[in-house]
């Protein structure tokens, strides 16, 4: 089981952070890996919500199966991904002295030979979501 978790402070309400989270046709917009969005079942974003995408990931594209299953308005927000592969990623806001802490993290279980990789896997989601959390800052910069 993998499991790598990063937390960020933005200066930005809890409440316009987790709209973008929840704003599942706009991950690509500030995701760091190349995503793309195919299909989305019962949206916008709520508990039982199903999305399929597009990834990529070491040059290998990868069709992913998620659905929502955490949904905890301006506080906490999550999904399950089925296919190829079982992970959770879950988003944390937490309110603190005028700054939103912002915890994201995934767990996965990669069986077969891709545990081989884990190391490698876990510093490019290290990589990934430390990206991810600048490009968030500029994209709730740019709405603001």
């Amino acid at each position: 089981m993998m499991k790598v978790e990063l937390t960020e402070t933005f200066n930005f309400p809890p409440e316009a952070i987790f709209t973008v989270l929840a704003d599942i046709p706009h991950h690509v917009d500030w995701v760091e890996e190349p995503i793309e969005l195919t299909s989305l079942i019962g949206g916008p974003a709520k508990l039982g919500t199903k999305w399929e995408q597009n990834a990529n990931r070491f040059g290998k594209r990868l069709f992913l199966l998620n659905t929502c299953n955490i949904y905890e308005a301006n506080r906490k927000f999550g999904w399950k991904t089925e296919k190829p592969f079982l992970a959770q990623v879950t988003f944390l806001l937490e309110a603190d002295k005028g700054v939103t802490k912002l915890t994201w993290s995934i767990e996965s279980d990669e069986g077969g030979i891709v545990q081989l990789a884990e190391p490698l896997l876990i510093k490019q989601t290290n990589l990934i979501i430390r990206n991810s959390f600048a490009r968030l800052k500029k994209y709730l910069q740019s709405r603001a």
